[in-house]
Formats: structure tokens, C-alpha cells, sequence
């Protein structure tokens, strides 16, 4: 399982499902109550991304430089209970998404007029989950300008991504403190399709590939870290997580009230991607237990308790694809 999906499908999940509520007294009595949150339809999470150490990894001998122009930032949405898409009983959805454009400088010798284009790249996922299982379904476009010779090209890629996830074996810990370890395994049977065109032709599609896998995650509650967001320090349980094989590694940092306020993704030993939390609506947020960690409306609007006001990753996307 890439990166990219890896990550949305865990936050995904992570954030709505089973956002866990946090007391704080001393950094060795943080504890974690792995408890179901009260969501509204409607309730969102935003989170800024920074994805400058992804994109450094895409340079290579064939691209001098990736610049990011804008990027939308990864917005998470409850979108409340149905079970329309699966047929299933008790579902609850999650809704995502997320915009990215970069600007791809190619090596001299590229034969690109100007050794560039622009790419334009959304991302928006489904999750659909109950009590013994979740199905997300994701929908990834990337769409590529560039001309050779003076004449225009416009590439459209479009891969739909369906994984059903069943979990096996044990399930997560009721309460985590500093220094617990446990373990996750999911069944989880992925379809993929894709199809793509150049300058508005007709499609072509790639044949349809059906994986199956037992995945086992790895948890550690490694220590109460400081996350600072504007002027402000939250103090946080920083958990990491890694699937049994990969190399690629998560740390999800919680705030008292449990929701993840950072989350930082790792390949190899070496930073991708990290997630902030920028603004969210909760209605039904629990009182923090501790009122350290309060924000003033002048330093962060849009962060207080009280306030309505938490894409991939896709450049892996891009990089698996890139000649």
C-alpha cells in the first residue's frame, strides 16, 4: 500500500472515527481514552500541509524542481450516518478532501518548451465505516499542461481507489498512557481503475488490479511532546505508528481535548509531510480537563472551543509515475 494511501485512510479514520478524549496532569499520567467522539454532520477538521520534503525527493537526473503554488490544505468532514453506498447497517461517513498545483521544472535536455508544465492535482475520499469494518473510496485526478514545439498538450490521469478494511484479531486499548505498545491487523482487499486521455480524446483504461493483504500496524506511546500552534504550546501525546515491512512511519500528536493536532509522515528515515491543524468545527467538543491550552481569539481565530470556523500526498502519486 503506498504512502499516500496509507496515510488518508489511517487520518481518515484516525480523526473521525476514534478521536479519543485526553486528561493531563503529569507528562507519565497523560492518558488516552480510546472512547467514540460525539460528531455532528457538518463537524470538519482542516490541516495546513507542508509538503516541502516530499516534493525535494521528487528531484532527480529528469526534474530540476518541483514548486508548489498553491495547495487547499486537507480538509476532513463528518458527513453523518448512511449506508446507501455499502448496503451495510450503523454507518457513519467521512468525507475528505484536498487540492494541490505545482509548477515542474524539467532538466534542459527534456524537450519540453520552457523545461516546464503545470499540474493540477485533486483528491477527495468517502469512508464509510461501522463497528467491524470501513470501505474508502478515493478518487484521484491529476491533470498536466505543457507543449513541445509550440504545440499545446493537456494530460487527465484518473484512478479510482475502493479498499474495504476488516479488521482481525485484537482491537485497540480502551486507555493509552506513555510508554504502551499494541497491535493492529486489517484485511484489506484494494480495486483500482484508472483511465486517461490526452488533449480531450477518447479515454483509455487501464486494466482493473484487485490486491489483497493482512496489514499489521505497530503502535508506541512514546512520550508527551509540546505542539505549537501561532504563539501557543499544546501539550500532546506523541504515538507513533508503523505498518510490519514498511518503511514508511507515522507520529500522530494529540491535544487534550484528543484531537490530533500534528501528524508527520516519514519514508526511510527521512520527513514528507507534516500535517497541522489550522482550524476546525466541532459541535459537541468536550471541556478539556486542563485549561492550559486555551487560545485567545488574537492569536489564532478560529481555535477556541466555542469557534465554527481539522489532499495526495498524491505527489508519491506523481513520483510513481514520473519517466
Amino acid at each position: 500500500m503506498c504512502m499516500s494511501k496509507q496515510f488518508l485512510t489511517a487520518f481518515t479514520l484516525f480523526v473521525i472515527l476514534i478521536t479519543p478524549l485526553a486528561s493531563s496532569e503529569s507528562n507519565d499520567e497523560f492518558t488516552v481514552d480510546n472512547s467514540e467522539p460525539d460528531m455532528t454532520t457538518g463537524d470538519y477538521f482542516l490541516y495546513d500541509l507542508d509538503m516541502s520534503g516530499l516534493l525535494n525527493s521528487m528531484q532527480d537526473e529528469d526534474i530540476d524542481e518541483v514548486r508548489e503554488n498553491s495547495n487547499t490544505g486537507m480538509r476532513m468532514e463528518y458527513g453523518g450516518e448512511s449506508c446507501l453506498q455499502t448496503g451495510w447497517n450503523d454507518c457513519r461517513i467521512g468525507l475528505m478532501s484536498w487540492e494541490l498545483n505545482l509548477t515542474m521544472i524539467f532538466s534542459s535536455e527534456s524537450g519540453i518548451d520552457n523545461d516546464q508544465a503545470e499540474m493540477l492535482m485533486k483528491t477527495e475520499s468517502t469512508s464509510v465505516f461501522t463497528e467491524n469494518k470501513s470501505e474508502d473510496t478515493t478518487i484521484m485526478r491529476m491533470d498536466m499542461w505543457f507543449s513541445i514545439n509550440g504545440e499545446a498538450y493537456h494530460q487527465e490521469i484518473v484512478t479510482t481507489e475502493i479498499a474495504i478494511t476488516t479488521p482481525i484479531g485484537e482491537s485497540e486499548p480502551e486507555k493509552v498512557m506513555i510508554g504502551d505498545t499494541w497491535t493492529t491487523e486489517n484485511m484489506v482487499e484494494t480495486t483500482v481503475n484508472e483511465k486517461s486521455r490526452m488533449n480531450a480524446e477518447a479515454w483509455e483504461y487501464e486494466d482493473e488490479v484487485i490486491e489483497s493483504e493482512n496489514i499489521t500496524t505497530n503502535y508506541n506511546a512514546e512520550s508527551v511532546s509540546n505542539v505549537y500552534i501561532g504563539n501557543t504550546s499544546y501539550q500532546s501525546l506523541k504515538i507513533r505508528s508503523q505498518d510490519l515491512g514498511s518503511e514508511e512511519m507515522e507520529y500522530t500528536y494529540l491535544a487534550n481535548t484528543g484531537m490530533p493536532v500534528k501528524m508527520e509522515s516519514y519514508e526511510n528515515g527521512s520527513l514528507q509531510m507534516i500535517a497541522i491543524l489550522a482550524d476546525y468545527s466541532w459541535t459537541n467538543e468536550p471541556m478539556p480537563d486542563s485549561q492550559e491550552n486555551t487560545i485567545a481569539d488574537d492569536e489564532l481565530p478560529g481555535f477556541t472551543i466555542l469557534s465554527a470556523l481539522m489532499s495526495a500526498l498524491f505527489a508519491v502519486y506523481f513520483v510513481a509515475r514520473k519517466e
